[in-house]
């Protein structure tokens, strides 16, 4: 049973895992924590990414939109929910690491993630979840898209038949 359920949210935005934990907070009475890590230093701004552009408001703006489209799915399921932010760190630890060590100081004691790369070159490439289920001390939910039905064929005209 789940009494505190932390989803990461972040710039792949995934729908997925929000959907995922509103499903499990309002099926279990769990509290919720939505939490979205900042990267600070994203792997789009490239190293003179300073001089050409502003990166920090590109960053903020990023946040925004995250953290508002995060919002309206929350209150049109109407749950209940904690906003957290952090920055990535710059001393080495990964962002995974970060949502793992912010679950276990918030004492949740599951998990949401969403996926983020579909298709064959995308097995064994990620590193946000392999760092959550290494330095979490609790379950870590994986949830994958949903697969949306394939159109149906009604009547075929006798000219395509």
């Amino acid at each position: 049973m789940n009494r505190h359920i932390l989803v990461a949210v972040g710039p792949s935005f995934s729908e997925e895992a929000l959907s995922a934990a509103i499903a499990k907070a309002q099926e279990t009475g769990a509290r919720l924590t939505v939490l979205h890590v900042i990267d600070v230093s994203p792997w789009w701004s490239g190293t003179y990414a300073e001089g050409l552009c502003d990166t920090q408001a590109l960053v903020h703006q990023l946040a925004l939109v995250i953290r508002r489209q995060s919002e309206k799915m929350l209150r049109g399921a109407g749950i209940e929910f904690d906003w957290q932010m952090r920055s990535s760190p710059r001393d080495g630890r990964t962002i995974g690491r970060v949502i793992a060590q912010t679950a276990n100081t918030l004492g949740a004691d599951l998990i949401v993630l969403g996926t983020r790369r579909r298709g064959l070159l995308a097995i064994g490439m990620h590193p946000v979840r392999n760092g959550v289920c290494r330095y979490s001390a609790c379950e870590v939910l994986i949830a994958s898209p949903r697969v949306r039905p394939l159109a149906r064929v009604i009547a075929m005209p006798a000219a395509m038949a």
